[in-house]
């Protein structure tokens, strides 16, 4: 009972920190565009509208700010942003010009909420004070994860400031588990952590020097940093770049199958790299034992 009740507190959670992460993207995206109008940078006239009313909040301060319909700029009110409820209440559109509000928000709240309860089922450490701590410091990053997905999957961009975050709580995440081991054991972690930053941001980033940035581009390298930081071995490395290709092939292939893509057409990265390792980390464990166990013997 106790794991039911945790369970629905951490999805309550996640889904409200989804709904924020949603929102925080186009606050994001507003920024972004202000630096590229700095540096003379063109901007495409569909994002010019939507943007505009964001702008103008943004100048207020930040317990001033308010949630709005990008189409028409009502303001929304709390009944507007309970998570899921409100998006499956108004069937994903807006109450006041019926436009669609977009299903990359409920997906954010749906899956933070997810990964927050799936993570809490099958965490990989114990639940002792340390271990809560690793929870914490995960789900944080989840939410980071979250806006970074939502970002590249609209602009084809990782954000440095995002990447920086991540890379900080991975520092934090490591530190603590590094303090944590033995001092004669301590050198053989550290090795170990050297090459899980080979195998991952190394490896991309020879093949992003290689390709020139036309196979990956440099924030899928720069966000491997804290994802090599943060996993315990550099197998769990192997197994994130088979299951980030896995994935990419599984979503892309049916695209291309059915003409929705081509081989030309542009496809971000970042996605399948954050899926393969949330799942790298939550059940990465018991994907190399089964592997180990079932097909090498």
């Amino acid at each position: 009972m106790t794991t039911v009740l945790i369970s629905i507190c951490l999805f309550l959670l996640g889904s409200a920190l989804g709904s924020f992460a949603a929102a925080t993207v186009w606050r994001l995206r507003v920024r972004q565009l202000a630096d590229d109008k700095k540096a003379g940078l063109p901007i495409e006239v569909s994002e010019k509208a939507q943007v505009k009313r964001l702008t103008a909040r943004t100048k207020t301060s930040a317990l001033q700010d308010r949630s709005i319909c990008l189409h028409c700029g009502r303001e929304l009110r709390a009944y507007d942003l309970i998570p899921v409820v409100s998006w499956l209440s108004t069937k994903g559109k807006c109450r006041t010009c019926k436009k669609p509000i977009g299903k990359m928000e409920i997906l954010a709240e749906v899956l933070v909420g997810a990964s927050f309860v799936v993570s809490y089922l099958v965490w990989p450490y114990v639940f002792d004070t340390q271990g809560i701590v690793y929870l914490v410091i995960w789900c944080i990053i989840l939410v980071l994860l979250a806006i970074h997905w939502m970002y590249d999957a609209r602009w084809f961009l990782l954000l440095d400031r995002i990447t920086v975050l991540i890379t900080v709580l991975a520092v934090i995440f490591v530190s603590l588990r590094l303090a944590d081991i033995p001092a004669p054991l301590l050198g053989g972690e550290l090795l170990g952590l050297g090459i899980t930053l080979a195998v991952l941001p190394g490896f991309y980033g020879l093949l992003y020097v290689i390709s020139r940035g036309g196979w990956i581009g440099f924030g899928d390298v720069k966000l491997l940093v804290p994802f090599a930081l943060m996993l315990p071995t550099w197998e769990y490395g192997v197994l994130l770049i088979f299951l980030a290709n896995l994935i990419g092939c599984l979503v892309l292939l049916p695209a291309m199958v059915s003409k929705k893509l081509s081989r030309t057409s542009r496809v971000p990265f970042g996605p399948f790299l954050i899926a393969a390792f949330v799942i790298t980390v939550l059940l990465g464990r018991n994907i190399l034992d089964f592997y180990i166990g079932t097909v090498l013997f």
